[in-house]
């Protein structure tokens, strides 16, 4: 069937307008179709053209049971670059070449934050133009801060913010340095572009900034890199096998490293001895259980002895030991030494393989006037 003329009206505004005798209601898409001048078929699609119009939603529409929608293609396209004009033009969902969307795989980038120091901002909350550098680093994990230009004894402080908005809620945070491990909360008194930057560990942060706290002269600018990876905590902070350890000690009743041991003291003998005497001292039993007191623990045989004499006279210090406790060996002696300010001493250190042991002392050529002798057993 020839077509004769093909004629189309929308009626967009209110009541109806006529087409071929057709009357169109308000809001009618639709067309007409003449086939030929004697017997004409009219045939109007607003139907048709209203079922796909409802495909289409409107911005914050609810979701109903039963919606049809359009199938949404997407292009196949292998290189990362962008394929529209001009920031704000349309695009459609890129393919790899294996059918994969291309998503955000890749860290999001954001703008730099920049901006210049002219200015000193003594306080937190009172704002002086040039006086701080500042930026939105609520999605950011890191950045990485640099400063150039031409200035004279410009110090900054660097300082982050819980909140969104608002000048007194700033605080100090600490940066790195890049070229070492120094953490530092303030650029120090800088005369001219420094050899490194600073990294700043940004997450939970919602804002970050430098503020200047003393300046010369000169305008020292700033830039911000903005960083996805998190770098927490800031590198310099970890420990390494390389870095030296300090420790401060603190004066404490309870010592570090120290165990204690149960002892038994024995006072020996304190009678002076005349000229070449000699001074026996009793049996003692190393399992402490003929003479004296027990350990702390009965079941402790000593496991050290030690003894000491001193004497304003010169002579000789020893210790004796038996299996029997009848039968003695001296395996010890030392001759007394002239101690400064003092008279003579001698010491002794034995542990003990024989079950008895006894210490004495033998007077030199002169009387005493004073003498004593004694002695320990220790367990550890």
């Amino acid at each position: 069937m020839p077509i004769d003329s093909l004629t189309a009206l929308a009626n967009t505004g209110t009541g109806t307008d006529e087409l071929a005798g057709l009357s169109t209601p308000g809001g009618f898409a639709g067309a007409v179709v003449t086939t030929d001048g004697s017997d004409t078929q009219q045939i109007a699609t607003e139907t048709t053209l209203a079922a796909i119009n409802g495909y289409f939603k409107a911005e914050d529409s609810a979701a109903l049971s039963g919606d049809k929608g359009l199938i949404m293609l997407a292009q196949r396209f292998a290189a990362d670059t962008p394929t529209t004009d001009a920031d704000g033009d349309y695009t459609i969902l890129k393919l790899d070449e294996e059918g994969r969307l291309k998503v955000s795989s890749k860290p999001a980038s954001y703008p730099d934050i920049t901006g210049d120091i002219t200015a000193v901002q003594a306080t937190i909350g009172t704002p002086v133009v040039g006086g701080t550098v500042s930026g939105d680093v609520s999605r950011a994990s890191n950045i990485m801060a640099f400063c150039t230009g031409t200035f004279s004894a410009v110090n900054c402080t660097f300082e982050g913010s819980l909140e969104a908005t608002g000048e007194t809620n700033w605080f100090a945070i600490q940066a790195v340095r890049s070229n070492a491990n120094t953490i530092e909360t303030t650029t120090g008194s800088l005369s001219a572009q420094p050899a490194y930057a600073w990294e700043m560990s940004v997450n939970a942060l919602k804002r970050v900034r430098v503020r200047c706290t003393a300046r010369t002269s000169g305008t020292q600018s700033w830039r911000f890199v903005q960083g996805t990876y998190a770098t927490e905590p800031i590198p310099a902070a970890q420990v390494s096998a390389s870095q030296p350890v300090a420790a401060t000690a603190v004066a404490s009743t309870v010592r570090m490293g120290f165990v204690a041991g149960a002892g038994i003291w024995y006072d020996d003998s304190a009678t002076a001895l005349l000229a070449n005497a000699t001074f026996t001292g009793t049996s003692r039993d190393a399992t402490v259980t003929a003479t004296a007191t027990a350990f702390a623990n009965a079941a402790t045989y000593a496991q050290e002895v030690r003894v000491a004499a001193e004497s304003d006279q010169s002579g000789t210090l020893w210790l004796e030991i038996s299996r029997d406790g009848t039968n003695w060996r001296r395996i010890r002696s030392s001759t007394t030494t002239a101690i400064t300010g003092g008279g003579q001493a001698a010491e002794l250190i034995y542990r003990p393989a024989w079950r008895y042991w006894r210490c004495g002392f033998t007077n030199g050529a002169t009387n005493q006037a004073r003498f004593a002798i004694g002695s320990v057993a220790v367990a550890v």
